[in-house]
């Protein structure tokens, strides 16, 4: 039976590119591709068939997927991230980057952010940089070997997986809905993460949008200071002091 919009699935996925591996949820892929990225968690995403999140060509596939079945596709520029614009390329003095990107090491393929735009380092030629503000993979063929792992469906682990996908976080956490009320207690990541504070917003709207709740609580838990616990002290007779009065008798 297709998948169809609105169901909530757990994936995963390899994507490559001219052969190349570029990004994928098995750690032993990456290992053996020898493509691991440090304190990356993998394991299979949550994705909302029909939302959007996925690359056009993978997400109108996606809804004839089905679960436990291993699928390949190849995915043209147009239908992934599309051609690449050349106006999206910008030349700039070597002077003004250095005052733009003081961080930077200045070889080219450098990742780079950009007033908030995420960039390339495409070439340096003498006193001029080409800075490419087209997305990495724009103008590439897409190719994905994927496996649908679940269809979530139990309440509790819609709201589980709607929260891990808006808010991604490696604590564990509690979900529990009673009389039409969800009530989530927060991972301890969101006590000092500033991104929490926007991330919430996207959590309440996703369960607003995927479930049947009538309303969201979020519980966070301090320890507060326990009292310290009083020991008696009994009065101890010296028996010296006994033989001593005693003698005196």
């Amino acid at each position: 039976m297709p998948l169809k919009d609105g169901d909530i699935v757990t994936l995963d996925y390899e994507g490559r590119t001219d052969g190349i591996l570029f990004d994928t949820t098995l750690e032993k892929v990456a290992k053996k591709e020898d493509a691991l990225v440090e304190n990356r968690k993998y394991a299979p995403i949550t994705v909302i068939v029909g939302e959007g999140r996925l690359v056009p060509g993978f997400e109108n596939d996606l809804k004839k997927a089905k679960v436990g079945k291993v699928t390949e596709i190849k995915i043209a520029p147009e239908d992934a991230y599309g051609p690449r614009d050349t106006k999206l390329i910008e030349t700039m003095s070597v002077s003004k980057f250095r005052r733009t990107c003081p961080d930077a090491k200045g070889f080219v393929g450098e990742e780079l952010n950009i007033e908030g735009r995420p960039a390339i380092l495409a070439n340096v030629y003498g006193s001029r940089v080409r800075i490419d503000f087209n997305p990495g993979l724009a103008g590439k063929e897409l190719v994905f070997k994927y496996t649908v792992k679940s269809i979530v469906k139990k309440p509790v682990d819609v709201i589980r997986a709607l929260f891990s996908m808006e808010y991604p976080a490696d604590d564990e956490f509690d979900v529990k809905i009673e009389k039409g009320i969800a009530q989530i207690k927060l991972p301890e990541r969101t006590k000092f993460d500033v991104n929490w504070f926007q991330a919430k917003y996207r959590v309440v709207a996703a369960i607003r949008k995927n479930t049947d709740v009538t309303d969201i609580e979020f519980l966070e838990h301090y320890e507060g200071t326990k009292p310290e616990k009083k020991t008696e002290t009994k009065k101890k007779t010296s028996k010296a002091k006994k033989t001593k009065s005693k003698a005196k008798k």
